[in-house]
């Protein structure tokens, strides 16, 4: 590593999008200096604008002081040329699009411009891109997976390669855990990693439920946010099995696969419900109605923000 300070690290985040804004502002926040790239300038002074914004609505939650955003804003540079973006970082964190064209691209080029000592990670949340990309130093090659809104979620999932060393692969966690993240490490790459294998597995089984009649989404929902919703913010699967007992799991996990959903095609209700435009919030409806995509997204990240603070709370108390 060129800087063993892991809190003076300097971080290039490429991709102006939701994710790689919020990457970049909760960088600057925890007082990095960011160089965020993006190749279209107007896509840019948007991004800056939105994480102004992100960081009032900090404000208007008792999460941080207004006079702290100047500073923080200061901390970030956006520019539209690669090369200057990066030529200073001592970690690289991609947010383009998931393309392997576009990754190989881009991570050819930092193979040119960055010395063979900067971290090179990418937030992809699907790909493996130790299969493709053709760096000369494949040992400093790591996948860092973020979750929106990554200013406000805790997580981050690290994926070593075949050929990621211990080195990268602890200097990254160790920066990652000194910025406050929650640090889940995959030792190989697997498609979805951990998460996005879990949401999916629940998905299939809920949209299953949908399609067979037998319960409505809202009931679905309420179901789950009742029950291990609220159980899983101190405790995960194996913990929830522990205490539910070991036994009692193994019955379960004997009585019931035989009957739950195993397809491997998409849902047919996604089907449908793209080819009608409900896409979500984005679109105004999906599973719900949305009237005001910014405000129910405001709303969102603010029950995220007061959970959050509730499990600091309960977890400081015992």
């Amino acid at each position: 590593m060129r800087n063993q300070d892991v809190s003076q690290w300097k971080v290039a985040v490429l991709g102006a999008g939701s994710m790689g804004q919020c990457i970049a502002q909760f960088m600057a926040m925890n007082s990095h200096q960011v160089f965020l790239y993006n190749r279209t300038p107007s896509n840019l002074a948007n991004a800056l604008v939105q994480m102004e914004n992100n960081l009032q609505t900090l404000v208007s939650l008792g999460q941080m002081k207004a006079g702290d955003i100047p500073d923080i804003m200061n901390r970030i540079a956006g520019s539209s040329d690669l090369k200057g973006s990066v030529e200073q970082a001592d970690i690289v964190i991609e947010n383009l699009a998931e393309s392997e064209e576009v990754k190989k691209n881009i991570f050819t080029q930092l193979d040119e411009y960055c010395d063979k000592d900067v971290i090179l990670s990418s937030d992809t949340s699907t790909m493996d891109i130790f299969s493709f990309l053709e760096v000369s130093h494949p040992e400093r090659l790591v996948i860092t997976h973020f979750f929106n809104p990554a200013h406000v979620m805790p997580l981050v999932e690290l994926v070593r390669g075949p050929e990621t060393s211990d080195e990268v692969a602890g200097a990254t966690k160790h920066f990652l855990e000194d910025t406050g993240k929650q640090v889940a490490v995959l030792n190989k790459c697997i498609p979805g990693f951990i998460l996005n294998r879990i949401t999916l597995s629940v998905f299939r089984e809920a949209a299953h439920l949908v399609e067979s009649g037998v319960a409505t989404p809202e009931d679905i929902d309420k179901a789950v946010t009742s029950t291990f919703g609220p159980r899983y913010t101190f405790e995960g699967p194996f913990g929830l099995s522990d205490f539910a007992g070991i036994d009692i799991y193994e019955r379960l996990a004997t009585l019931l696969p035989p009957v739950l959903c195993s397809d491997t095609e998409c849902p047919k209700l996604l089907h449908k419900m793209v080819q009608e435009g409900k896409l979500g919030v984005k679109s105004g409806e999906g599973f719900y109605r949305y009237d005001d995509e910014k405000a129910a997204r405001r709303d969102r990240d603010s029950k995220i923000m007061k959970m959050l603070a509730a499990i600091q709370e309960v977890n400081k108390r015992g």
